[in-house]
């Protein structure tokens, strides 16, 4: 701190920027001590010679060149040397005059001031050596009075010269020691004044650590993250109370935990990606984020973002990882069943692309075939040949009508919620077996069921399944063979009901067992069906989370089983 610029400040210290405001003022009271020693070397120039005193001018003059080399260093930011000068000079000077002047001229005042300059001068460097010029003037002063050390003669006064000497002499050391009390008293003042100011600093400071603080808390606390550190040298880790509550611990499980804890808690997937991050980010220190799974105190894997940040030590050794985790389990099984959803919206859609060309071309084939028949019926007057023609429209119809029930079966299934109601399952096995009794008339039926099975499931969705299961093996049944059959069984299994529909028809090639579920898919050329029955089977059971399988040998007949929650 340079202070007010002045002439007589610039001619002390210099012109030169000086930094520290305490090292200023030391040198400004260092220059000032110099002035003293100029102006009493001056003064007494004056005043001894007017006494006819002439003996003591080689020291005023002497006085007046050390003051001014005192000051050239004192510019030239020699501080300690101008220092160690004036307060050896001065001492010098002053045991000098003390053992050549006369005992009671006064001049023993000036080694007051020379002590308190020591003390803080010397001081201001060193505590000791301050101590040292402190008591110098004490030991030179008792020499000087004690003992007849004069190197020159003693000049003779007058007594009113004398008086004269005593008298300026004791002012000049009074005002010199006051000028030095009143710089102690400033620098005292400077001093509480600046701790004041640091303690009001430090108290705004604390303040502001506290509402950071409090801002870092309710920040962390808004965001649910629990809160870790990673002690690397230490090999343990610090864990805050939201982490533990995050990790289904209480709060009085350790806060501490070994480091190794945590390749135990991490799931085995989630564990080498974390030790590859940890190589990386160890080597840059740039901070981190990674999804993964971690075990609960419950044994039960729950998903985290978990985001960190490194701090290196003083030698740039990687000392500290402070992070947090955050509990993202909701998001990811949104982001599970949204993609989920995305797949079976992938699925629709291209399952509604095949549906509208295979229906537009199972529809138009119908239509076409009645068109045809009307035109050859218009042409002809012969009634039996009408009436041939009427049964084969009436063909077409009711596979037009199939079909249309088949895409109603479907669009039902797809859009409507399970329905559950209580139902006899024998019975409903036997409804569908009697609607279905004009079609399978030549086929002998047979219902197995040992005892009744009553189960909690949706009725209309399984009609869908027991139908179209039921027809595709009257469809494709040998009604040249002596007893054709479909047979009916079922049986509880835990909590499910396993029902199966067998029978002796033409059977199914094993490489199309894995393909007739799809849809529009038609094992054979000669298939007279649309292709959606199986599919739809496979459909409904899935809305109502069943399975089914296929065992079927070609020219032996085929089984389907499925299984249904009860």
């Amino acid at each position: 701190m340079a202070g007010k610029r002045s002439f007589f400040r610039d001619l002390l210290v210099g012109r030169d920027f000086i930094p520290s405001r305490l090292e200023f003022k030391y040198a400004l009271l260092r220059g000032q001590f110099a002035v003293i020693i100029f102006l009493i070397g001056a003064f007494y120039c004056v005043l001894d010679p007017v006494n006819g005193v002439y003996s003591f001018l080689p020291g005023y003059l002497l006085m007046i060149t050390m003051a001014i080399i005192i000051v050239v260093l004192n510019r030239q930011h020699y501080y300690n040397t101008s220092s160690f000068i004036l307060l050896t000079f001065v001492n010098a000077m002053v045991f000098v005059f003390c053992t050549n002047d006369h005992p009671y001229g006064g001049v023993y005042f000036f080694f007051m001031t020379c002590s308190v300059a020591g003390l803080i001068l010397a001081g201001h460097v060193n505590r000791y050596m301050g101590l040292g010029f402190a008591f110098l003037p004490i030991v030179l002063g008792y020499i000087a009075y004690t003992s007849d050390l004069s190197i020159l003669p003693p000049p003779s006064y007058d007594p009113l010269v004398i008086q004269i000497n005593f008298v300026v002499n004791f002012i000049i050391g009074i005002l010199s020691n006051i000028f030095t009390v009143s710089f102690l008293i400033n620098r005292n003042q400077e001093s509480e004044e600046s701790l004041r100011e640091s303690e009001k600093n430090l108290i705004q400071i604390a303040a502001d650590l506290e509402a950071s603080h409090e801002r870092f808390a309710l920040a962390v606390q808004g965001s649910n993250a629990g809160i870790y550190e990673w002690n690397i040298a230490k090999s343990t880790t610090y864990v805050s109370k939201t982490w533990k509550q995050l990790m289904g611990y209480s709060d009085s499980d350790p806060d501490v935990v070994p480091t190794e804890k945590f390749a135990e808690i991490l799931h085995p997937e989630d564990l080498k990606k974390m030790q590859v991050i940890m190589q990386t980010h160890t080597k840059t220190l740039a901070p981190y984020q990674n999804e993964l799974r971690m075990k609960t105190k419950q044994g039960v894997y729950r998903w985290f973002l978990d985001s960190g940040s490194f701090k290196a030590d003083q030698h740039g050794n990687v000392a500290t990882l402070v992070g947090s985790i955050v509990d993202i389990e909701d998001r990811k099984r949104a982001e599970e069943e949204i993609l989920s959803k995305n797949i079976q919206l992938a699925k629709t859609n291209e399952e509604l692309d095949r549906f509208v060309y295979s229906a537009s071309h199972d529809m138009r084939a119908p239509l076409s075939s009645l068109l045809g028949l009307i035109n050859i019926s218009e042409k002809t007057t012969n009634i039996e040949e009408v009436h041939s023609y009427l049964q084969m429209m009436k063909g077409r119809i009711q596979t037009m009508e199939g079909f249309i029930r088949e895409v109603t079966d479907y669009s039902r299934n797809t859009r409507l919620d399970l329905s559950l109601e209580e139902i006899d399952l024998r019975e409903l096995i036997r409804g569908v077996a009697q609607n279905l009794a004009d079609i399978t008339g030549k086929v002998r039926i047979e219902i197995n069921l040992p005892e009744p099975i009553v189960l909690l499931t949706d009725p209309s969705r399984l009609k869908v399944i027991l139908n179209n299961l039921l027809s595709n093996a009257y469809k494709y049944h040998r009604l040249d063979q002596a007893d054709p059959f479909i047979a009916f069984s079922a049986q509880r299994n835990n909590n499910s009901v396993v029902i199966t529909i067998a029978d002796n028809g033409s059977g199914i090639e094993p490489d199309y067992h894995n393909k007739i579920f799809d849809m529009f898919f038609r094992a054979s050329t000669k298939s007279e069906g649309s292709g959606l029955g199986l599919y739809i089977v496979k459909e409904t059971l899935q809305k109502m989370g069943g399975t089914i399988w296929i065992e079927s040998t070609p020219g032996e007949g085929s089984t389907f089983t499925f299984a249904i929650p009860a």
